[in-house]
């Protein structure tokens, strides 16, 4: 009896040793992401304290973006970075939201990163050592709306110091024409093999047509020329795995970025 008692308490020991590491790694906490709703939104009302400790300090600039100064366009694809500086093992939780939690927008992961709560949110895979750490993963505005949208962090640096952050950016008010292009067709699309694009390019000047993956990483340059202005048309070749991409229009007043699903 006394035998099976001490292995029933070891054994119970050993579990709760395991279901304890699974939540933290003592230092960085969560060793294989932040669990969903820890950003200090408003929607969600806490952040990595609820898990860590200790007490949260406010920073700045820990969350930047490549959305032009002018705002962003709905659709559009941008790069979201996240830095963390500080001695010791580094995680973070990034999420879009309005003032009610909800989500704005869509995530895509990049390099050790990964998408939690049904894509709401975006935290690290493992966390990160050195004097400080970069995650860089790419958002998509939403096709309608006019807000602000502010960007909720909590990034951990060594348990039990947490750090909260945002980053606010507006829209682009700016019509389509004033930004290089007007009346962009894509089609088809869904495509197979080809796509035609056809638009009207108010001013002359360099043009570059790129295709992005989901993590918003170029996989192929359609074209890089100058053009004159007026009705532009001319057929691409995709020859791209099925999935979803992203095909960039860059011109010299501007960019425009649209959906591009190849069968």
């Amino acid at each position: 009896m006394k035998r099976k008692a001490f292995y029933a308490l070891a054994g119970g020991l050993l579990l709760f040793i395991i279901v304890l590491g699974s939540f933290g790694d003592g230092e960085g906490g969560y060793s294989t992401g932040a669990p969903p709703g820890n950003t200090n939104s408003p929607g969600d009302g806490q952040n990595c304290t609820h898990c860590m400790g200790g007490t949260a300090t406010p920073v700045t600039g820990w969350i930047t973006s490549d959305v032009p100064s002018a705002g962003y366009k709905n659709d559009s694809v941008y790069t979201i970075t996240v830095t963390a500086t500080g001695a010791g093992n580094k995680g973070f939780e990034v999420s879009p939201q309005d003032l009610a939690g909800n989500l704005v927008g869509t995530l895509f992961a990049g390099t050790g990163s990964q998408l939690v709560g049904s894509g709401k949110y975006i935290t690290h895979t493992t966390p990160k050592t050195g004097a400080s750490a970069t995650w860089t993963f790419t958002w998509q505005a939403p096709s309608t709306g006019n807000n602000d949208i502010t960007f909720y962090g909590s990034i951990a640096v060594t348990k039990p110091q947490t750090n909260t952050t945002t980053l606010t950016i507006t829209k682009n008010t700016v019509g389509m024409i004033e930004q290089g292009v007007a009346d962009l067709t894509l089609y088809p699309n869904p495509v197979r093999d080809k796509i035609v694009i056809e638009m009207q390019l108010p001013k002359a000047g360099d043009l570059r047509i790129e295709l992005l993956n989901m993590r918003g990483l170029t996989v192929a340059i359609l074209l890089d020329e100058y053009s004159p202005s007026g009705a532009f048309s001319r057929k691409f070749a995709v020859n791209r795995p099925a999935g979803m991409y992203f095909l960039r229009i860059k011109t010299d007043n501007g960019l425009l970025t649209k959906k591009l699903i190849v069968e």
